[in-house]
């Protein structure tokens, strides 16, 4: 906002979102337990933010709606294109091996060197074979047939 202007001398103003965006924009601020509008207001200075920030801007309400819903909040094609920089097997890796990859990286604290994106990638790896046998075990359950 520009810096002569109070924002309390505002009059409030009415902002229409288009119907095709309404039913998300209720569906999520029921996830979120927000009101829409707020969820809406919330949304707007996130962007707005973002736009005015001379680095990289996270939107706070972005950022909690990701972490909720158990998704990476980072950018999954602009980080992986840059750890396949560093371990360049990571970039043919399949979406599930991704998203567990992304998981941790987003969870990460301190600096992300090479030998921890190595780990990371291994690890990635181990936890997908052990998705694809818990899988394989509970298909295996699921067609023996019931004892009476």
């Amino acid at each position: 906002m520009p810096k002569n202007i109070d924002p309390q001398s505002l009059p409030k103003k009415v902002v229409s979102i288009r119907m095709d965006m309404l039913p998300r924009l209720i569906e999520k601020a029921e996830e979120l337990k927000q009101n829409p509008n707020q969820l809406a207001n919330l949304c707007i200075e996130g962007a707005l933010d973002a736009m005015d920030a001379e680095g990289v801007c996270e939107s706070p309400i972005v950022q909690l709606y990701r972490t909720l819903k158990g998704k990476a909040s980072l950018s999954s094609k602009a980080v992986m294109a840059i750890c396949s920089l560093i371990v360049p097997e990571i970039y043919e890796i399949e979406s599930h091996e991704r998203k567990f990859l992304l998981d941790l990286i987003n969870k990460h604290d301190g600096p992300l060197t090479s030998s921890v994106l190595k780990g990371y990638h291994q690890l990635a790896v181990q936890m997908n074979m052990d998705r694809l046998e818990h899988e394989k075990q509970l298909a295996k359950l699921q067609r023996t047939p019931k004892s009476r």
